[in-house]
């Protein structure tokens, strides 16, 4: 309730909601008539901000905290998914069981990021509390559900829609076509508020706004930001105090060390996510994660908030590292590139290292090199895995390999 009370008092990213909701009540544009890189969610999340702008008539402050309040409850229910995703024991029921590592753990180990979204009043806790409802839905063979929730998902905010061409790469035809449909039925039902002439000309604005770009600067942690501040404008890793305001310099080594980068991705991912594909397994959780980081990651913009999709992965590490089942070495193994991890992502804390030292960490990519780690070590830990896993249960480990 503290934290709750002091993020009431910060406009954060709930203003930018509060703006479209107020254009679309006065009948202007959503994003031509909104600030440079403000109004950027697709056209659906505008009926959401509506909601939220006539709240704010009401009282902002309370609008925040309902807002905050929404995200708390999210955040649990992201714990309770996450949980029973990768080690269902330590959730029974609808509880979640506090003392148990495989909550704990994943929670200190992704604290940053979650606090960053309710520091900013962000919608990603929501998000990814929708992915993994789709996915835990996807679990139990319910994937006309499932394929709802997760086309929702991507209908408010673009990246979870790599899901599709992942289930399609899996043979799994029946939830990547019902999210495909339901990515486009909920992405014009603005049209039952608007009209189609009002809905057409949103959706013109928001591929402008996109095609706009953002600043490439510091607070930018996308893989194509990071390349574009080292190899297109030159500046030299850890060596350039960190600013926010760095136009993309448009250069084409940037487009293609990106390219080939999704290529190699996509590449591997082919070769690994093949043989038997068992949703209960632990081996799934490393897929769906692998896509979920990809789809954050590689966009042309990425912030720190994004990063809360690492809580699948560090509780699926978590869970891995204290079984005895796999081989001890690689227990070990996964250990430290979990702590590891955990360490690069707390040095740029500007609250432990001081602002200079922290914004000069960031400027040099610390943050993408962070989440990459966690990236490669999940391609590691998917690859040590038997290619028959059919039979296995949730929370079983002993398909590792020695």
């Amino acid at each position: 309730m503290v934290l709750t009370a002091l993020f009431a008092q910060r406009p954060g990213d709930f203003a930018g909601y509060v703006l479209v909701g107020e254009l679309a009540l006065n009948g202007r544009d959503i994003y031509r008539d909104a600030p440079p890189n403000i109004s950027t969610w697709p056209p659906l999340f505008s009926l959401i901000c509506v909601a939220i702008a006539a709240a704010a008539r009401v009282s902002l402050v309370g609008a925040r905290v309902a807002w905050l309040l929404l995200n708390w409850a999210a955040l649990y229910a992201c714990v309770w998914m996450v949980t029973r995703l990768v080690q269902p024991a330590a959730a029974p029921g609808g509880r979640v069981d506090i003392t148990s590592a495989v909550v704990a753990l994943p929670l200190l180990l992704c604290a940053r990021w979650i606090v960053s979204n309710l520091e900013h009043l962000q919608v990603n806790i929501l998000i990814f509390a929708l992915v993994l409802g789709g996915l835990l839905l996807h679990r139990v063979r319910r994937d006309g559900s499932a394929g709802t929730v997760l086309g929702l998902a991507a209908a408010l905010k673009v990246m979870p829609v790599l899901l599709v061409p992942y289930f399609l790469v899996r043979r799994q035809w029946r939830i990547a076509g019902c999210m495909a449909l339901a990515v486009i039925g909920w992405s014009l039902l603005p049209i039952a508020a608007y009209g189609w002439t009002a809905f057409s000309a949103q959706h013109d604005g928001w591929r402008e706004a996109v095609h706009a770009g953002w600043s490439v600067g510091k607070m930018n942690i996308s893989v194509f930001a990071a390349l574009d501040r080292h190899l297109g404008h030159g500046l030299v890793p850890f060596a350039v105090q960190g600013f926010n305001d760095l136009a993309p310099s448009g250069s084409a080594i940037v487009d293609t060390a990106l390219v080939a980068a999704l290529f190699l991705l996509a590449a591997v991912g082919v070769w690994l996510f093949r043989g038997p594909y068992d949703p209960a397994s632990r081996a799934a959780v490393a897929e769906w994660s692998i896509v979920l980081l990809v789809a954050s990651l590689f966009g042309t913009v990425a912030w720190k908030a994004y990063l809360v999709v690492l809580l699948l992965p560090m509780a699926l590490f978590v869970a891995t590292w204290r079984d005895t089942s796999p081989p001890e070495g690689f227990r070990v193994r996964l250990r430290l590139l979990t702590w590891l991890s955990f360490v690069l992502g707390l040095v740029a804390e500007s609250d432990l290292v001081g602002r200079r030292l922290a914004w000069r960490l960031e400027m040099g990519s610390l943050p993408t090199l962070m989440a990459l780690l966690v990236l490669g070590t999940l391609f590691w830990y998917r690859g040590r895995q038997r290619p028959a896993m059919a039979t296995r249960l949730p929370g079983d480990a002993t398909d590792l390999l020695p």
